[in-house]
């Protein structure tokens, strides 16, 4: 079944502690191997870690030692959304965990299960599939509630030096600092999960929330200055997705099911930054209630995220 990474369960000091630093100056040479692996040319259809469930595709890659802030507004699916994320990487065999602060582990577990199984009602023997098959592949930290940016980064240290992790999403900013006016902690954090990703190949997904405009409008997506607290969120980070939902048109079809409004898309996501790569745009997606999943329309049925059969064999 998946697995749990409790707060309690090990000294989290040794891991606590940055990387002693090693003498970085560095002639230019021994930089030769790097160098040319930057110009190697991928071959068609080769990409890296993405989100294959839904229009981004591979426009949206999460490259090991980056940092991709998921933001948006209060209770617009961010949560929903990389939970989806975190079952494509899981479909690719990235080690990925998932400390989701705000909700318990089996809360987290049962809608991640909705979404992998196409099913809003999963019976024993597909629960039983699901779990064989987020072994070696899912943890959970089992932690509800704020935890230290000290005990966090010492987390991801641990998952990636004794877990051989890959993907890492931290349910969110405003439980790992203290508030939203310590802009300090918030730019020291990022700053450490950047350290961390690139000295341990981590990709690290953060979850942030927007401000809402102060007139209370949320009818029209948020850009990455919408982001709560300090800029350093924004500006450190690799990668920056927006996450909308469009809840005038839930409100219109819950009076009237034939509204025009039915016609337009349920989310939009943004990718409002991508450092190393030349995407940067919208995609439309729509959502379906009962499996939980973002899908690109709203008449292609939902389909399981993975072959119980085929995926049962340990990954690598």
């Amino acid at each position: 079944m998946a697995n749990m990474i409790e707060r309690d369960s090990f000294d989290w000091h040794a891991y606590a502690k940055a990387t002693e630093p090693a003498l970085k100056v560095r002639k230019a040479s021994a930089f030769a191997e790097d160098l040319e692996r930057a110009f190697v040319r991928r071959k068609p259809g080769e990409y890296g870690p993405h989100m294959s469930s839904t229009k981004l595709g591979t426009d949206l890659e999460f490259r090991a030692g980056e940092v991709t802030v998921w933001a948006g507004y209060n209770d617009h699916k961010k949560s929903m959304l990389t939970g989806q994320v975190a079952l494509d990487l899981c479909c690719q065999d990235q080690r990925t965990l998932v400390a989701s602060l705000e909700m318990p582990p089996a809360a987290t577990l049962a809608r991640m299960a909705k979404q992998a199984l196409a099913s809003q009602w999963p019976d024993i023997g597909q629960q039983a599939d699901f779990m064989r098959w987020s072994d070696k592949r899912l943890w959970l930290f089992d932690h509800v509630g704020r935890i230290t940016p000290a005990l966090c980064i010492a987390v991801l240290r641990y998952f990636a030096d004794e877990l051989r992790g890959q993907q890492v999403f931290v349910d969110s900013v405003m439980k790992v600092c203290q508030s939203e006016e310590s802009l300090d902690e918030q730019k020291l954090l990022m700053s450490d999960l950047c350290d961390v990703a690139k000295e341990t190949g981590l990709h690290v997904h953060l979850v942030a929330h927007c401000r809402k405009p102060q007139s209370g409008d949320d009818s029209k997506p948020p850009s990455r200055y919408d982001i709560r607290g300090s800029s350093a969120v924004a500006d450190l980070a690799h990668n920056i997705v927006t996450v909308w939902a469009n809840r005038a048109k839930a409100e219109a079809i819950r009076k009237d099911p034939n509204d025009p409004a039915a016609n337009k898309p349920d989310m939009i996501i943004t990718v409002a930054k991508q450092r190393n790569s030349r995407f940067e745009g919208s995609v439309s997606g729509w959502f379906d209630e009962a499996t939980l999943r973002i899908v690109n329309d709203r008449t292609s049925p939902v389909e399981p995220m993975f072959d119980a059969r085929a995926h049962l064999q340990e990954p690598a």
